[in-house]
């Protein structure tokens, strides 16, 4: 997932954000699902547990080439293959424009439509749908607790690491009981390229309309608008 998401939007050529299919547009042709492929490792260690299918949340994208932190609300629909993503404005940052995107995986599209004026932009999915949870093939690395006495949450982190590489270009932390996503995060060379973590999930989709573009989307334009302001 536009998959991991980037739900994973599609990767470096449009430089936005996944999901599972939103990193797909940062990661660029990386590819999420080469990138998270690896061995289950040893014999008897725990596999991988099952994400939910459909869930809401917010989440918080940071990526090396930009060096900021972007927050975003999250719609993330396993079963129809399709992820809604709201920039989130937590400062002011100085022409900054906010978009919404929508990312329907079963069409091959993606609609980018500025929440200001909700003028869209119509851009096709070539990456193939990626979903937001651990893939079967994937290392178990450890299991551990986040926070402190009376407050803290088992979670587990996997990675894409095979036994002839001493390094992962990938790494899920999910939690036990639920497999909630907790954080993603993508390296190259070393280096952390992509790291996303969710939090404030929801089950459900409390209003499955957040998928349908605005009428404005009738008469899109071809092409990725851009992040800052037009002059």
């Amino acid at each position: 997932m536009p998959g991991r998401i980037a739900l994973r939007v599609p990767r470096v050529p449009l430089g936005v954000w996944l999901l599972g299919g939103l990193w797909v547009w940062v990661l660029g042709d990386l590819g999420a699902s080469a990138l998270r492929a690896g061995p289950w490792g040893s014999p008897g260690a725990p596999r991988p547990c099952q994400a939910p299918q459909q869930w809401e949340g917010r989440q918080v994208l940071y990526q090396q080439s930009s060096g900021l932190n972007s927050r975003a609300l999250l719609s993330y629909d396993g079963f129809n293959q399709r992820v809604r993503v709201l920039d989130e404005r937590k400062a002011l940052i100085p022409c900054k424009r906010l978009f919404e995107y929508i990312l329907l995986y079963k069409d091959r599209v993606m609609f980018q439509i500025e929440q200001a004026t909700k003028q869209c932009s119509k851009i096709t999915l070539t990456d193939p749908w990626d979903p937001l949870d651990i893939p079967q093939n994937s290392t178990f690395e450890d299991q551990y607790s986040i926070g402190g006495p009376q407050e803290q949450i088992t979670v587990q982190e996997w990675s894409d690491r095979k036994s002839a590489r001493s390094h992962e270009t990938w790494i899920g932390i999910y939690t036990v009981k639920d497999c909630y996503p907790v954080q993603e995060t993508f390296t190259k060379n070393y280096s952390v390229i992509l790291s996303t973590r969710f939090f404030d999930i929801q089950l459900g989709i409390k209003d499955p309309s957040v998928f349908i573009p605005p009428s404005t989307c009738q008469t899109a334009q071809l092409e990725r608008m851009s992040e800052d302001c037009a002059w």
